[in-house]
């Protein structure tokens, strides 16, 4: 099935306001996963498993629905660090931006300025998130460098599959 971004004449998505849309509804529905995911671990702790269940099916679908705007959206580019979307090394450059930025810049800057209003905890919670986030980026750079290497075929490295 071709899409519009495979038709010369189509207009240009990049430089449109639904370009813009799409990106806003991606970060408005990523966001409404984490709060579905968040109320289902919420009403599970209070004994509400079929609440639980309502929310995770939710977040189930919000999996879907962001599928479908990075279907659209992957004829410019990842709404969160303007690289390419394609295939996997394209991909796995944009998740070490993205991851790196989020480290590095992101959160380290959230953790100060939580250290400096006096928000210890939360200065923590987002030092925590750096943390994590670059050890996500180091993981993800070794997936680049095995495929830049071709040894990496799903979860092993070739060397290793008997």
């Amino acid at each position: 099935m071709a899409s519009e971004h495979d038709d010369p004449q189509a207009p240009d998505l990049k430089e449109s306001r639904t370009f813009e849309n799409l990106k806003a509804a991606f970060a408005a529905d990523a966001q409404a996963l984490g709060r579905c995911a968040f109320f289902a671990s919420r009403a599970d702790i209070e004994g509400h498993d079929e609440v639980g269940h309502v929310f995770r099916s939710a977040a189930r679908a919000g999996e879907t629905v962001l599928l479908g705007h990075l279907e659209f959206l992957r004829a410019v580019a990842d709404p969160q660090t303007g690289l390419p979307i394609g295939g996997s090394e394209q991909n796995l450059l944009s998740a070490i931006e993205r991851e790196t930025y989020a480290a590095e810049i992101l959160f380290a800057g959230f953790a100060r300025t939580a250290r400096e209003e006096g928000f210890d905890q939360v200065a923590e919670w987002f030092a925590t998130l750096s943390r994590a986030g670059q050890a996500r980026a180091r993981c993800l750079q070794r997936a680049l460098d095995a495929l830049r290497a071709e040894t990496y075929v799903g979860e092993e490295p070739r060397a290793n599959r008997r």
